[in-house]
């Protein structure tokens, strides 16, 4: 069984007094069992202050997690904030692990996964991850050598994202080391209970016109019925001006062959040449739909999917896309504050989302692991 607790700080200038407020909050003289693991998200400035390390270093246990540019947990809800869940264990084990995503990240995801595995004679039941946000390697690629190197453990989590245009500060943590081009994993042991369960779309704001995907390459959509990406956005109405002031509220909708349910897919940008760079695969035979996205739609998706899958003396790990607080506007706080309100004292963690990592059953209810935008995901622990 894994049990939870939660602390968060303002304090972004005065690493003692941050240390202090969590250390306080948690009071892990009474809380804490025989094996724990926190999960944290931040703002990047608590790394510039020293106030995050400082935290770190004075838990007894691994810390892993990312910065995001806005968080949640303990009925809190801000940008510059600490959050951190503590998970705790009498007969669950946590691992972490660190992987340079580098020129040889195959080789570096298979070796050191390889190493983990040898630390135990059992395979871990669950991953939580948290991926680089970086442009040499799209975390789709990242994601099936992971499943390559583990045999399709469950993996949950998000990219790393924050505040800046260019994401210049976007990080991964690993115990209160940020880490710019490295994937950050924490293996859970034993017989944990978990389930998933993500909110993506309207479904009503999907329109009901298919396409299939007649190429691509990778992330890069080249093909779509025979046409450019550029021609058949075109042909089904949408105007230049259109796509280039829309591009980040005109989600592709991906049905892959073999799964249940749809994945999302942004659009980052249309090329000269009238090809989409999107940020997923986009692999060639499925079938893509155009969705919308606005913010009645972001509120009403969170709260269908996670009124029914809160339960009491659960733990909830949540990972909302940057798309979806962008659809928020001057109201980018209310899907946090709904996470909150639902979750009511169950102990969560919310975060900004670069991308989430989300299992999804296949026909055989077999879980796979995907890669999601425009999603709200949501893991329970227990």
């Amino acid at each position: 069984m894994i049990k939870s607790f939660s602390a968060t700080t303002r304090e972004i200038e005065d690493a003692q007094a941050a240390v202090a407020e969590i250390t306080a909050t948690l009071d892990l003289d009474k809380n804490l069992l025989k094996n724990s693991l926190g999960i944290i998200s931040c703002f990047s400035e608590f790394n510039e202050t020293g106030v995050l390390k400082a935290i770190c270093d004075a838990l007894p246990f691994d810390c892993i997690g990312a910065t995001s540019c806005l968080c949640a947990s303990n009925k809190e809800v801000d940008q510059m904030i600490f959050a951190i869940t503590v998970l705790t264990s009498n007969d669950c084990i946590f691992q972490t692990t660190a992987i340079p995503i580098t020129e040889n990240y195959k080789d570096s995801i298979s070796s050191s996964i390889s190493k983990l595995f040898e630390k135990s004679s059992d395979k871990p039941k669950l991953f939580l991850s948290y991926f680089p946000l970086i442009n040499t390697v799209g975390c789709d690629v990242i994601l099936t050598e992971i499943n390559k190197a583990t045999g399709d453990i469950p993996l949950f989590g998000t990219m790393a994202v924050d505040h800046h245009m260019d994401y210049s500060t976007a990080n991964t943590i690993l115990n209160g080391e940020v880490c710019r081009e490295t994937l950050v994993l924490g293996a859970i042991y034993g017989n944990p209970k978990f389930s998933f369960e993500l909110a993506s779309l309207n479904e009503n704001k999907v329109r009901k016109q298919k396409a299939i995907i007649t190429a691509s390459d990778g992330n890069i959509l080249t093909g779509v019925n025979g046409k450019t990406v550029l021609e058949y956005l075109e042909e089904i109405g949408l105007t230049k001006c259109d796509i280039t002031r829309g591009l980040g509220i005109i989600p592709l909708v991906i049905e892959y062959n073999g799964s249940t349910r749809p994945v999302a897919r942004a659009i980052f940008a249309i090329t000269q040449e009238g090809n989409a760079i999107c940020g997923g695969t986009m692999p060639t035979g499925a079938t893509l739909s155009i969705g919308r996205v606005d913010m009645e739609d972001v509120l009403y998706t969170t709260e269908k999917t996670l009124r029914p899958f809160v339960e009491k003396e659960t733990t909830l790990l949540v990972y909302s896309c940057m798309a979806r607080y962008l659809a928020l506007d001057a109201d980018n706080y209310t899907e946090a504050k709904k996470v909150s309100e639902i979750a009511g004292d169950s102990p969560y963690i919310f975060a900004c989302s670069g991308g989430e990592i989300c299992p999804l059953p296949d026909a055989q209810g077999r879980l796979k692991n995907f890669f999601h935008n425009y999603s709200i995901v949501f893991c329970k622990l227990s």
